[in-house]
């Protein structure tokens, strides 16, 4: 059975936002989280995706990152994923998506890295 996904603003630091994902990342949650990430990237703004809390990532949810990516790039921002779950880090390292998808280990790190 399919839990639903749930996002958790977690605010703006300049041109940054932030959000935390929590559930899975499957065929049926993967249009919320484009739809969510939308108004960020219309705006201009940059943003970080905690995964800490993401329990499943499907082949959709992979896609969904990846098209996401290249949206922000598209518009002159920058996407990157913070503190993986075990389950995001193997599906990525697994499909060697690790030079498009970024990782930092902290949601601190991602904002200092953008910022920079």
């Amino acid at each position: 059975m399919s839990e639903a996904l749930n996002f958790e603003d977690m605010g703006t630091t300049g041109r940054i936002e932030i959000i935390r994902l929590c559930g899975r990342l499957d065929a049926r949650t993967a249009p919320m989280l484009m739809e969510r990430c939308a108004g960020a990237r219309d705006a201009g703004r940059n943003l970080v995706l905690g995964m800490r809390q993401v329990s499943f990532l499907s082949s959709s949810g992979i896609g969904s990152l990846l098209a996401l990516t290249e949206e922000f790039r598209e518009h002159g921002g920058f996407l990157c994923l913070a503190e993986a779950s075990p389950t995001v880090r193997e599906a990525i390292e697994l499909l060697n998506l690790e030079e498009f998808l970024t990782l930092f280990d902290t949601v601190d790190e991602a904002v200092k890295a953008q910022a920079a």
